[in-house]
């Protein structure tokens, strides 16, 4: 669904929000036009956590997991591992509601390993990504029994050293990179560039090519410390189109069947990584809805593999590495109003959030759908320049359309559960908020919002300059009452 032109609009929030609603969200319309949030009304919540205010939805998590899940493995023979990217959204709550569904995982480094296992994962449904990892990294993946995706040569040399130096079998798939030639015509017109996608995924660092691949699984097969599982493709989110994942899909199934007969390894597992867009998508970057399920991408993923390896009598294991499916519309930030200006045909609409909590739109130019989340029922009257309060421009949203709003009304941006807070920042010193998930245990905070002190807590002043910082007691006063906060 595209709504290209402002006359076509709906006429207030909540006629946007009945238009763009997806089956998962939670959200609902009060008679006095407040937004609510599984039942919670956003003033409430702002009035009890503060603003600005990130909110996650455990019941929407759930639904999301749950259905990317039956979507595969319906339509996959042998066992399907869901492994949550948590690299699209690391907070600890997050992961144990995920944990709970017995989602696996896929982590970069040992900082996404440490979110992972604080959130309850079980290592044995873990893998490690990354194109440089270190020798910690790989043996404390070996330690532990997570599964390593090799995506550089002298991993290899890591991994035979801690598995002989810990008597622990290692067990590790073998990253490709696949670059069909098709997936060009299948691109998001965004994604698109003048030297083509298959030239653009070859330049990419992940992954070996077929051809480079040979002789590492001959060498990775013959090591007595370990187990060479499978292989793994990942190239992300690039279009909303069924085919471009069939594309990907079939190309793999191509490079694995090429590598089988020039080594005689057959896999066990297959690693198709993820990128499969929701149904608001911020990354669009455009007023759009996105009409394909996961149901569709499902079946051309799994059609387009399965006719690429042809028939098998022992299929091997189907991974996933979802982040954006899961969480995208399981969390939303909410905003208070501040100052109003109007000049020069404008209207800026000034909120207590900033682009430091929405860096994709600095970075990739993500569109997200704003609410008027104390003015639902009221008409739109105005196109508004949304605006957070940094001395950048901080652009939350262009030409809007608004009701006419006031100081302390709350705006809410939709879809914040992906790349949001992991992209946040603290530019011009402003701390980050807190986050509350609602579901079953009411309303409870998850990430404290932080203090002044804790944007600065990491810095040191030298103790031979510590009589010129602070100059003045006024100044000292002050310092003093900030830590406090």
């Amino acid at each position: 669904m595209n709504i290209p032109h402002p006359e076509l609009q709906p006429a207030t929030g909540a006629a946007l929000l009945a238009a763009i609603r997806m089956p998962s969200d939670r959200l609902s319309v009060a008679a006095n036009g407040v937004l609510e949030i599984d039942g919670h009304a956003v003033s409430a919540l702002v009035e009890r956590f503060g603003s600005p205010l990130q909110v996650a939805v455990e019941p929407t998590l759930r639904d999301n997991y749950r259905r990317i899940r039956q979507a595969f493995a319906t339509r996959w023979e042998a066992g399907v591992n869901v492994m949550y990217s948590i690299k699209c959204n690391n907070n600890f709550a997050i992961r144990a509601i995920l944990s709970a569904e017995g989602a696996g995982g896929d982590c970069f480094g040992l900082s996404e390993l440490y979110a992972s296992l604080a959130g309850g994962a079980d290592p044995q449904l873990l893998v490690m990504n990354g194109s440089n990892k270190s020798r910690e990294e790989v043996a404390t993946a070996i330690a532990l029994g997570i599964t390593i995706n090799i995506d550089a040569v002298d991993e290899i040399a890591f991994v035979e050293e801690a598995s002989r130096r810990t008597g622990k079998r290692a067990r590790v798939n073998l990253r490709l990179k696949i670059a069909p030639e098709d997936l060009e015509g299948h691109l998001a017109p965004a994604y698109r560039t003048p030297e083509g996608a298959a030239a653009g995924v070859r330049r990419t660092k992940w992954g070996f090519t077929p051809e480079a691949a040979a002789p590492l699984v001959t060498s990775l097969a013959s090591m007595p410390g370990v187990e060479l599982r499978g292989y793994s493709a990942h190239i992300g989110h690039l279009s909303t189109q069924p085919e471009a994942f069939a594309s990907v899909a079939r190309e793999f199934g191509a490079a694995v069947v090429a590598l089988e007969r020039a080594t005689g390894f057959t896999p066990a597992v297959l690693d198709i990584g993820g990128g499969w867009a929701q149904m608001r998508e911020p990354s669009a970057r455009e007023f759009a809805v996105n009409a394909v399920t996961i149901e569709t991408y499902a079946e051309a993923s799994t059609a387009a593999l399965r006719a690429a390896l042809g028939a098998r009598e022992n299929p091997p294991e189907l991974w996933l590495e979802p982040g954006r499916y899961i969480t995208s519309n399981a969390q939303m930030l909410l905003a208070a109003v501040g100052s109003i200006k109007r000049d020069a045909g404008f209207t800026w609409l000034h909120v207590d959030a900033s682009t430091n909590d929405l860096q994709r739109i600095e970075s990739g130019r993500h569109w997200y759908q704003l609410l008027p989340a104390t003015r639902m029922s009221a008409p739109f009257a105005e196109a508004t320049e949304i605006v957070g309060g940094t001395c950048f421009k901080s652009v939350i949203g262009t030409q809007r359309r608004m009701p006419i709003l006031q100081r302390g009304d709350l705006i809410a941006v939709l879809d914040t559960g992906m790349y949001a807070e992991v992209f946040s920042n603290q530019f011009n010193g402003l701390p980050r908020p807190a986050t509350v998930l609602v579901g079953p245990g009411g309303a409870e905070l998850i990430r404290r919002r932080e203090a002044i002190s804790d944007v600065f807590a990491t810095q040191i002043v030298p103790p031979r300059l510590a009589d010129i910082a602070p100059a003045h007691a006024s100044g000292a006063a002050f310092l003093a009452e900030m830590r406090g906060r």
